[in-house]
């Protein structure tokens, strides 16, 4: 009996304890809608407008789908409430809502596999109406996404489908500033090196990509022939598809100019 009694008083406290969302009416946050409707209406650089979300988002909150019985991990014991005297034996929930979200992951067109995550309740329903929504804080769904994924948000799917660079993402997931590698000297000061030692690479430059997270500048010596310069340009691709590079750069476009 004492023991009842104080697993109930336990239950009690935790209940009755603040939590962070306890307020949470599911809309969006305004911060983080005006760096959406900036992107949307383009009024500055889509580079500059991605680096405002990633900021609006950190100082946020999210919300991730979570289903009414989303992992196959664990069972509930038997008991004298179901069909036959036992308890139904379907999948329950961990305590963490952001990796019961993982098991909604989704394919992106390029076969990349991303956490779906939210800015509103509404933004969820018209995703999906089967899925309940809970309010995390940022970092956490991106730790989730680190762990669970191939490291990366999509934000609104069903509606925007808007791609959070991997980098982004690990960065946050990590507690850390995301420095873009558009304007990264650290990963510009590497690949300039590694590329530049390259037959045929004679500079190298970088901006911010129109399809893709980088933009890489390369000139290249075209005197010996176009076979030379595909050569080059393999050469450059063998460079880049270093597993190394992926949590820095999330998608590269190479852009060749003759010497």
């Amino acid at each position: 009996m004492a023991r009842a009694q104080a697993a109930r008083a336990k239950m009690q406290r935790l209940l009755s304890s603040p939590t962070p969302f306890s307020g949470d009416d599911g809309a969006a946050d305004p911060a983080v809608t005006r760096a959406l409707d900036a992107l949307d209406a383009g009024s500055r650089p889509r580079h500059l407008l991605l680096e405002r979300l990633w900021s609006a988002l950190a100082a946020s909150r999210v919300i991730v789908p979570v289903e009414a019985h989303a992992l196959p991990a664990r069972t509930r014991p038997a008991g004298p409430t179901g069909p036959g005297g036992k308890a139904p034996t379907h999948p329950v929930h961990t305590a963490d809502a952001s990796r019961d979200a993982a098991t909604l992951a989704v394919e992106l067109p390029d076969g990349h596999i991303a956490l779906p995550v939210f800015t509103s309740a509404g933004a969820m329903l018209a995703w999906r109406a089967d899925v309940r929504p809970v309010p995390v804080e940022p970092r956490r769904a991106a730790v989730v996404a680190y762990e669970h994924t191939d490291q990366l948000w999509v934000l609104d799917p069903g509606t925007r489908d808007l791609r959070l660079p991997r980098p982004a993402v690990v960065a946050l997931a990590g507690g850390e500033d995301w420095v873009p590698s558009w304007r990264s000297t650290l990963i510009q000061d590497e690949l300039t090196a590694q590329l530049s030692g390259l037959e045929g690479v004679t500079a190298v430059a970088f901006a911010p990509g129109q399809a893709s997270e980088l933009r890489i500048l390369l000139r290249v010596d075209a005197s010996a022939g176009r076979g030379a310069v595909a050569d080059t340009l393999a050469a450059c691709q063998e460079v880049l598809v270093n597993p190394a590079w992926g949590e820095l750069i999330d998608t590269v476009e190479l852009v060749p100019l003759p010497a």
